[in-house]
């Protein structure tokens, strides 16, 4: 039987003929052996299995989550302070579909309940939650556990630029195989350790650590901009400066960046309003109502 050196030197040896290979995940307790900074911030990575894709008719079967602290000056995690994962019967039949996908049974949830109390509990402390498709988690957990909606969200899929980082994807598993470990994925606290992992690795082109990127980008401020009775002959224009048509309330809108605002404002007054009175519609986007299905606050601003 060989030892751990002479497998180290075969993988490397092999590694020189251009294969690769990746370690089995194990998840840590500790990322750091030194000394705890002040100041550290609790944050939450969650995931959840669900039925399926649809939040109106779908239900949670699965929630995991992990506690863990971290400075915010450099993203750096220490602790891993504990992992929540509970199964809920969903009072429908699990797809066989999905079952596929999670290995997650009707048998293994039947008469299954999450503790609401458990889970208020458990993110009372933690100043952020991080999902690796926010849009998709929160929305559901927010309609089962209305408390959630209290808290600042990240998404770690949509808030970190992978394929510009060189990596060439934003799966989890595609990522953790870049990072050079593998996992049983779709199991909710499983893929909640594996992310951790991966957000403690540096980004390859940049050398920040992707941490740090998820919580830069995700204290950003936004606004949804919705220009109100633009013109029929400026729709060409707003398409391709990226504004996005909505049929339902017939305004063209985008989405920048909140110090971008009075430029925006600028130029929608010279080419989409001739230099006339007109009005815009401002949402105005942070980490609190990110992602959220909730409607965000609102206000017309006329000029």
């Amino acid at each position: 039987m060989r030892n751990q050196l002479e497998i180290e030197s075969l993988l490397e040896e092999l590694g020189s003929y251009g294969y690769k290979f990746t370690k089995e995940f194990t998840a840590r307790e500790s990322y750091s052996d030194g000394m705890l900074p002040p100041n550290l911030i609790k944050a939450i990575i969650l995931d959840t299995e669900t039925t399926g894709l649809d939040c109106t008719y779908d239900r949670i079967i699965e929630l995991g989550m992990v506690l863990f602290e971290y400075c915010p000056a450099t993203g750096q995690a220490y602790g891993v302070l504990k992992t929540f994962d509970e199964l809920e019967d969903p009072g429908i039949p699990i797809p066989l579909t999905s079952t596929k996908i999670h290995g997650i049974t009707n048998d293994m949830v039947n008469g299954c309940q999450i503790d609401d109390a458990n889970v208020q509990e458990f993110i009372a402390d933690a100043s952020l939650i991080i999902a690796h498709n926010a849009r998709f988690d929160r929305t559901f957990v927010e309609s089962r556990f209305p408390f959630f909606k209290n808290k600042a969200w990240a998404c770690s899929f949509s808030q970190i630029n992978w394929n510009d980082e060189g990596l060439g994807g934003a799966k989890l598993e595609f990522l953790a195989y870049r990072y050079g470990f593998h996992y049983v994925g779709h199991r909710a606290s499983n893929d909640c350790h594996a992310l951790l992992e991966v957000l403690q690795n540096k980004l390859p082109t940049s050398g920040e650590l992707a941490m740090k990127r998820l919580i830069d980008n995700a204290g950003a401020k936004d606004v949804k901009v919705s220009a109100i009775n633009s013109r029929f002959e400026s729709k060409d224009l707003l398409k391709k400066r990226n504004y996005r048509w909505n049929s339902e309330r017939k305004f063209w809108s985008i989405i920048i960046s909140e110090v971008n605002l009075d430029g925006e404002i600028e130029w929608l007054r010279k080419h989409v309003y001739s230099n006339k009175p007109f009005q815009i519609e401002l949402e105005r986007i942070d980490a609190l109502n990110r992602f959220s299905a909730s409607a965000c606050p609102t206000e017309i601003l006329s000029f």
